[in-house]
């Protein structure tokens, strides 16, 4: 028992060092979840649960958005193990978030824009409503999650966007939504509540500046490719 356990020392000694000089952007999606593996489970092959995990979600990017429960139920994966993945999940998002941010906070544009709106539906299994209230330089001053479900069959909280406005004295304001299941390309009912915001705000002389739409295929700025046409 002690040679074996000195054996997967050994490579994963190995490992950390080839992660460490040539990074993992590389590497089979496997080889990555195997080391993070090291950290929950100090003894033992994490090589065949990787395995397991990616088999039952499909890629790394399903086994990192899996639910808790979900990861309990493979082979091998136990309470740190689930933790941990979720944790790794919850702090990419942040991550990606503030980054985006804080560069967002100071040079605005596109790119950003989309990065940052994308870092937003890290994990949602939903459909879900994003304000980001901006200064008259479009400066970001914060951003909400204000509602979930599809536009045209949710209502849009309009009162509780506007109170936002008059709380933060903005001036413009970008919304944003996701397709986790679906394209990145509006539908007749985005494009319709888009202009429908998009009036109410005008009469607060409220600026909408874009409307992004993170889909499975990637993002959209409605503006960009000509939906915000009023």
């Amino acid at each position: 028992m002690q040679k074996k356990d000195h054996l997967h020392h050994g490579h994963r000694k190995r490992k950390k060092a080839q992660f460490l000089k040539s990074g993992i952007e590389h590497l089979p999606e496997h080889e990555p979840l195997e080391f993070l593996l090291y950290y929950a489970i100090p003894r033992g092959d994490t090589n065949y649960i990787a395995h397991r995990l990616i088999d039952k979600f499909g890629s790394l990017v399903g086994v990192i958005n899996a639910g808790f429960e979900d990861l309990m139920k493979v082979e091998g994966v136990g309470d740190n193990a689930a933790s941990l993945i979720c944790f790794m999940r919850m702090f990419s998002k942040l991550y990606i978030e503030r980054q985006a941010q804080k560069e967002l906070e100071s040079l605005f544009n596109s790119k950003l824009l989309k990065e940052f709106c994308t870092a937003l539906f890290i994990g949602a299994l939903e459909e879900e409503f994003h304000c980001l209230y901006l200064t008259d330089d479009l400066k970001l001053i914060s951003h909400e999650k204000i509602c979930n479900g599809r536009l045209g069959e949710v209502n849009i909280p309009v009162r509780k966007i506007t109170r936002s406005i008059l709380e933060r004295n903005c001036s413009r304001l970008v919304i944003t939504h996701n397709h986790p299941a679906g394209s990145c390309i509006p539908s007749r009912a985005d494009v319709d509540s888009t202009k429908n915001i998009h009036d109410i705000y005008k009469k607060m002389e409220v600026d909408l500046v874009d409307h992004i739409i993170v889909g499975r295929d990637g993002v959209t700025s409605m503006r960009e490719n000509g939906f915000l046409e009023f």
